[in-house]
């Protein structure tokens, strides 16, 4: 039997973490460890991966002593492909689990939980472990800089620009941990094979703190601050200045006075894509929006950031 990975259910309610417990050994995972509290979980945490050991993590979302955002960021500055599965009753619309879903959490599992959605999430685990074994062996050989481990990173190197198609040589560079100048010769290489093709400088947005450019953006409610928005379009009607989204003029009756609306720029007129917040209703023409660095997990704005310039790259014959 293949050993399975150890499992660290972050649990506070004693009869839940030992269920889990119990149905998951029936999958065939023995290691388990229970912590009933966020502060002891990433003690716990922190210790197996000294000792090599790198759990898979069911965390509750409420917890007794710390928050699971507090948890979740913790485990990964110690582990930052840890595979966290998020256990809660929490709605998943609820700005605080899609923030830690933009963090990373693997999976989202709705309580009461059942136990064939865990069996399913496990078994997807096992099956990207599977897929990425090969390649963590790869990187892990490039570490020790042997000739072959060199060989094994050119052809990461080559699966990453067929993938992505265009990169830059600062992307290329922070993805693959490598020295500039390695990555450099070899896309001249792919270059002079005539596999890719030099684009010119790209200039990115770079965090102000780690100088990454895994860099991601988030936009929310310039009101309220929610995620939570949507685009559409809204109707101004003139009459009484009502102005609300275009599906509440139901067979062109405004929805505040009652009148129907029948000449455009003359009853009313129509808002084109507006910004309308889901949390507070509140409507704009623009939402804001602010840069949130995947490495380092800052969040900055944009007359705050970076910029790096690189050569940019594009696969045609790869």
């Amino acid at each position: 039997m293949v050993t399975k990975d150890d499992v660290l259910i972050v649990e506070d309610s004693p009869v839940t973490g030992e269920l889990l417990k119990s149905y998951l050994e029936q999958l065939d995972y023995f290691q388990i460890h229970i912590c009933a509290t966020g502060k002891l979980a990433v003690k716990t945490f922190k210790s197996l991966v000294r000792k090599k050991i790198e759990p898979i993590v069911l965390l509750d979302y409420s917890l007794p002593d710390i928050t699971a955002h507090s948890v979740f960021t913790q485990m990964l500055k110690i582990k930052p492909n840890v595979h966290v599965i998020l256990e809660t009753a929490t709605e998943r619309e609820d700005p605080g689990i899609k923030d830690l879903i933009r963090l990373g959490a693997f999976r989202y599992l709705e309580k009461p939980i059942r136990f064939e959605s865990l069996k399913e999430i496990f078994e997807t685990i096992e099956k990207e472990q599977d897929f990425f074994q090969r390649e963590s062996t790869q990187i892990e050989l490039f570490k020790q800089a042997t000739n072959e481990i060199q060989a094994q990173i050119q052809d990461h190197i080559e699966f990453v620009v067929k993938s992505l198609k265009q990169l830059s040589v600062n992307f290329m560079v922070q993805l693959i941990g490598q020295a500039d100048e390695f990555v450099i010769s070899h896309l001249k290489k792919l270059e002079d094979e005539n596999k890719i093709i030099n684009l010119g400088e790209k200039k990115e947005i770079a965090c102000n703190q780690c100088d990454s450019v895994k860099i991601t953006q988030l936009f929310y409610c310039p009101a309220c601050k929610s995620p939570n928005f949507k685009l559409g379009h809204l109707i101004e009607h003139y009459d009484c200045g009502n102005i609300t989204e275009e599906n509440s003029y139901k067979n062109d009756m405004c929805p505040n006075c009652h009148r129907e609306i029948k000449a455009l720029g003359v009853d009313y007129r129509v808002m084109q894509n507006h910004y309308i917040c889901n949390n507070c209703n509140e409507f704009f023409p623009e939402i804001l929006s602010e840069y949130f660095c995947l490495k380092c997990e800052i969040k900055f704005k944009l007359d705050d950031c970076s910029w790096k310039s690189s050569t940019c790259y594009k696969a045609i014959n790869m």
